[in-house]
């Protein structure tokens, strides 16, 4: 047998033999445990590809068989051989998975200005190629609340003169957004480099945000509805560096992400409003973004550490670290730093997962007051003798910020339901009880910022909390589609609102409390 065919027909029987391990673990296995199993797979087949290919280059070249003595005169073909340098093939995807994730949610709610809705959460589109050899690219389109997004020219003629007229429409609240776009070129097992847009590892909702992937159908308050991530999940930038796996026999495996990137950068909106003929008043809102994908508005760059520790799979405890300048190069430097630890854990049917974050923002009222003489100096530049008045609108702007979430999962599906409409034609559907706490702390909260020609005439801080509890049900057919229901109650600072510490809730001024039923559908493909 030819050692070509040989080695194929190992690569089948290897093939065939580890696929029949998981399929036979399927009833027990959760959604992570079989994407581990599957990334291992991959792993194996990887490594058997590139063996194959090593084999082949060693064969030495078979010995010329002597030509036999021709009976007849038979035409010569000539077959013409490339110039040296010419390129046969540009491109060669050895492997190419397209795939994505999307939910909706309906919400009914006791806040008077919170209507009941349903909201299309968001639609993901993802690509993985395996470039070839070691190279590999990815790719993540999100489309969040978007339903349509139009623009329309004209040119309309009126009494002679033309002229020009351009409208956009879209959804309320919509965006277009790439999460990820990188390459990774795999050194070893243990060190791979990684370039492009990519998501910060700090903390692990941010790095695992897939819609699909949990049981409830609202993210995190630490990640999303009052982030003390600097910037909301998911959060990622353009950046460089370093991941990689370290796997032991005894000690499961050891994992890392080191990126250097732009990092977080405030961001303002500025509207200028004419009071009369000796007033200008400027309205500044200010908020922590994600760094530019263009030239950085600050010399000084970010860097962030991931380290995990993995014994099993559906077992991982990971620590993160996030230090960088956040504000641009016209306002006075300053840095904030963000510390993560996580974990899951998982006992039979019982699950424990939880998250717990704290970020620092360094030196808060020097910034405020580094925009006021910013946007002062522009008013005086025009020439214009006005009095300057500078209003301040800081979006979820606090000293530090810390909080945590934590799940308590219990995962069954009673035998007696195997033939029936939830069970029939499914392999391993399952049945998903939640419980979540949280909770979020922001000391030294801006309240309100006033400037007047430059100067500092108010500066208000507060300390708030946010407390939420869900009890959530889910169904899972299968491992990527999951049916969720769930009833929360968030609760803040007695007598003050919701509104002034959370994205999502629109409180009223008394209003400090919230009872919530949702129901979602999420899906990954």
């Amino acid at each position: 047998m030819p050692l070509r065919a040989f080695l194929a027909w190992l690569v089948t029987i290897a093939l065939m033999l580890d696929l029949a391990l998981p399929i036979s673990r399927a009833a027990a296995a959760t959604p992570e445990e079989l994407e581990a199993q599957l990334k291992a797979l991959q792993q194996q087949v990887d490594a058997l590809r590139r063996q194959i290919e090593s084999s082949q280059a060693a064969q030495p070249p078979a010995a010329p068989v002597a030509p036999a003595t021709p009976t007849a005169t038979a035409p010569v073909t000539t077959v013409e051989t490339p110039a040296p340098g010419k390129i046969e093939r540009l491109s060669s995807i050895a492997d190419f998975k397209l795939g994505g994730y999307g939910s909706t949610r309906f919400e009914a709610s006791d806040l008077d200005r919170l209507n009941e809705s349903f909201t299309f959460r968001r639609f993901v589109l993802t690509g993985d190629a395996t470039i070839g050899g070691r190279l590999r690219g990815l790719f993540e389109l999100e489309l969040e609340r978007l339903t349509e997004l139009e623009v329309e020219r004209t040119a309309p003629s009126e009494a002679g003169r033309r002229g020009f007229q351009q409208s956009i429409e879209g959804s309320d609240k919509s965006e277009i957004s790439l999460e990820q776009a990188w390459v990774e070129f795999t050194l070893a097992d243990w060190l791979k480099y990684r370039a492009g847009m990519m998501l910060v590892p700090v903390g692990r909702f941010n790095l695992n945000h897939d819609d699909n992937r949990w049981d409830l159908p609202r993210r995190s308050l630490v990640d999303r509805g009052v982030p003390v991530l600097p910037v909301t999940a998911a959060w990622s930038e353009v950046g460089m560096g370093f991941v990689g796996d370290v796997k032991t026999e005894r000690w499961g495996t050891f994992g890392y992400q080191a990126l250097v990137m732009n990092g977080v950068s405030l961001d303002s909106s500025i509207e200028t409003i004419a009071r009369g003929s000796s007033e200008l008043e400027t309205e500044v809102e200010i908020k922590a973004r994600r760094g530019t994908a263009n030239i950085d508005l600050k010399r000084d760059k970010a860097g962030a550490l991931r380290l995990t520790w993995s014994p099993a799979p559906g077992h991982e405890l990971g620590t993160s670290v996030y230090y960088g300048r956040y504000t641009p190069d016209f306002l006075p430097s300053e840095a904030l730093w963000s510390v993560a630890l996580d974990g899951k854990t998982t006992l039979g049917p019982f699950e424990v997962e939880g998250q717990y974050v704290r970020t620092h923002f360094n030196n808060i009222r020097r910034v405020a007051r580094g925009f006021a003489d910013a946007v002062a100096e522009r008013a005086f530049s025009s020439g214009t003798p006005l009095d300057v008045v500078v209003e301040f609108e800081l979006a979820g702007l606090a000293d530090t910020k810390q909080g945590y979430w934590l799940d308590l999962r219990y995962r069954f599906f009673p035998d007696f339901l195997r033939d029936s409409l939830l069970g029939r034609g499914f392999d391993n559907p399952q049945f998903i009880v939640t419980l979540r706490g949280e909770q979020v702390w922001l000391d030294g909260l801006v309240s309100e910022i006033d400037f007047t020609n430059g100067h500092l005439t108010s500066f208000q801080q507060d300390n708030r909390h946010v407390n939420r509890v869900t009890l959530g049900f889910a169904y899972r057919p299968l491992p990527l589609v999951v049916f969720q229901t769930a009833f929360e109650r968030t609760w803040t600072d007695r007598g003050k609102s919701l509104s002034g510490v959370t994205n999502f809730l629109p409180a009223r001024r008394s209003e400090d409390t919230a009872n919530t039923f949702l129901l979602g559908v999420a899906f990954g493909f």
